[in-house]
This record gives structure tokens, C-alpha cells and sequence, in this order.
């Protein structure tokens, strides 16, 4: 951890578990909302894309996938490495939540479990490039410099420019559930 201290002088483990925790909640909440919106600027290009398949495919089946009573039991980070152009650190979250579909045009139950919420291993990887910027609590549209809630949806109010954390913060690459 000290080496990545001296790499990333922003970097706090308390703050960065918090972030870990609302973009993994964040991601499954844009998974039932059918809207990668929420979550675009804070995952990968190839997640992004494997998220948008899963969602045409349920889509196109007319099924929506439920996490109901979603929550976080535990986050830890299992390994940083320090390659030559960026940071990784791999994390572990237990999660607990009733996992099940159901029919999008009437909303009745169809497989999984919506009865008690299950506890799932998640794996993930978070990466940041070691040229990032620094950004501050307020942050502003590298287009045309209004203030960005980038929590809310990572677009700009004025030019609807999406803010790309990639640039600036660490974001989720992978992610797998067991």
C-alpha cells in the first residue's frame, strides 16, 4: 500500500472502499433500471459494452433483471499492482440480495429467487492510469467548464458532454459474481 501511496498521493482506502461500494450498488441499480446512463463514466468501454449485450438480450426476451434488498456486506482489496502505465487494485465484495427476472410487460415473476436474498462473492478490478489528472469535490465539464454532478449521471447540464473519469479516477474494469 505505501507504493501505491507515492504513486497516488490522492489515494485513501476508506474513501476509495466507499466509492467501490456505491459503483458496484449503482451498477446493479442501472441494470434494473434498464439505463447504463448512470454508470457509463464510471466502468470501462468493454464493460460498458458487455452490460449493454446483457441488457438487449433480456430486452429482447422482455424480461427484467431484479437485485432487490441489495446490499453491501463487506469490501476488501486484495491486491494493488503498479504496472507501467496505470494501477490496479482487485477487490472483493460479499453482496446479499434477491436475485430473479420477471416479465417486463406485466411484471410477473419468472425464475431466480425473490423470496431471500443470497450472498454472492464479487470480484472486481478497478484501474487507474498513472498520467490521471486531479480533479477536486467540484468538478467541471472539460468541454465547456460548467460545474458536474458526476454521481448523478456523468453528463453535463449545459453541453451534455459525458465527464470520463477514466481521465481522472480509478474506474471498474471487471467484474464477476459467484
Amino acid at each position: 500500500m505505501n507504493e501505491l501511496l507515492n504513486i497516488d498521493k490522492t489515494f485513501n482506502e476508506a474513501m476509495f472502499i466507499t466509492k467501490v461500494n456505491n459503483i458496484f450498488i449503482m451498477l446493479h441499480s442501472a441494470i434494473m433500471m434498464d439505463d447504463l446512463n448512470r454508470v457509463r463514466h464510471f466502468i470501462s468501454y468493454n464493460l460498458e459494452k458487455k452490460y449493454e449485450n446483457i441488457l438487449n438480450d433480456l430486452n429482447n426476451r422482455h424480461l427484467r433483471q431484479m437485485y432487490d434488498e441489495l446490499n453491501v456486506k463487506s469490501t476488501n482489496i486484495d491486491n494493488v499492482e503498479i504496472l507501467e502505465d496505470k494501477i490496479v487494485i482487485k477487490v472483493t465484495i460479499i453482496s446479499r440480495y434477491m436475485d430473479y427476472l420477471i416479465n417486463k410487460d406485466n411484471g410477473n415473476f419468472v425464475s431466480g429467487n425473490n423470496q431471500s436474498r443470497v450472498e454472492k462473492i464479487n470480484h472486481l478490478v478497478f484501474e487507474k492510469i498513472k498520467s490521471a489528472k486531479d480533479y477536486k469535490i467540484i468538478r467541471a465539464c472539460p468541454r465547456c467548464g460548467a460545474s458536474m454532478d458526476i454521481n448523478k449521471s456523468g453528463e453535463c447540464n449545459y453541453c451534455r458532454t459525458i465527464f470520463n473519469a477514466e481521465n481522472y479516477d480509478y474506474i471498474l474494469t471487471s467484474i464477476e459474481t459467484f
